[in-house]
């Protein structure tokens, strides 16, 4: 006896494959977090980021964990952290809020916290609360990588939160102590911009026009697309 696949039946048979492979591949981005060079682990970590897998949220951490005791391996714990925060597993987020209040030299370690804890806590909190709590970190750093997320995720709070966020993305101090080279005056100002995408005209306009006395081409791009309320499509990892 010969038997056929309907095509509804070819669909759930293409659909377990694809699911298949998936698992085969995040199991074995999972095993490269324990490879004995740190450009593999972080390879692991840069696939799993993209994968966005809560499954994977406790190797993550565990490899973390461990990562984050050799400061050497900056840019693995890095983009360990970034990991965490896409795999969408919450339960990590006391772990990268201790880590926050920890001190590092590779200072970019603080911007992938500050990514990361934003990711993990709206998925439980307001966002007056996560954006509280970020700032309560007094680090510019750290609100610097929140606010990076908040853009990149099209993240719209209500009216108060924004004026808040408007005023700490003004902040000059934020630029003495963010800069992406030198003499950089756009601080926080960028990733605002980029955020206010989706905000009500008359609570950005005064800050896209201060913007744009700073003459930086991402931060001027960002001023543009958001006065056409688009978002700029950043891939800043």
């Amino acid at each position: 006896m010969v038997a056929y696949l309907t095509g509804y039946d070819t669909y759930y048979y293409t659909v377990g494959v694809h699911y298949n492979k998936m698992e085969e591949k995040i199991k074995e981005a999972i095993e490269l977090l324990s490879n004995s060079k740190s450009k593999k682990r972080e390879s692991g970590a840069k696939r799993l980021r993209k994968f966005e897998s809560i499954d994977a949220g406790p190797a993550l951490i565990q490899a973390l964990e461990k990562e984050i005791q050799d400061k050497r391996t900056w840019s693995t714990q890095y983009h360990l952290i970034l990991a965490i925060g896409h795999s969408g597993f919450k339960e990590a987020l006391p772990n990268l809020m201790k880590l926050a209040k920890q001190e590092f030299e590779a200072t970019i370690i603080y911007m992938g916290l500050g990514d990361s804890i934003l990711r993990l806590s709206v998925l439980s909190q307001s966002y007056n609360d996560t954006l509280n709590a970020i700032y309560s970190f007094d680090n510019f750093r750290i609100t610097y990588g929140a606010f990076r997320a908040l853009a990149l995720l099209k993240l719209v709070p209500d009216d108060n939160v924004i004026k808040r966020i408007i005023q700490i993305g003004s902040d000059p101090k934020g630029a003495e102590i963010v800069k992406g080279y030198p003499n950089d005056e756009t601080g926080l100002r960028k990733w605002v911009a980029s955020a206010s995408a989706g905000w009500k005209e008359e609570l950005k306009n005064e800050f896209l026009a201060d913007c744009e006395n700073i003459k930086d081409q991402h931060l001027l791009m960002a001023v543009e697309n958001s006065r056409k309320n688009k978002y700029v499509k950043w891939n800043p990892y």
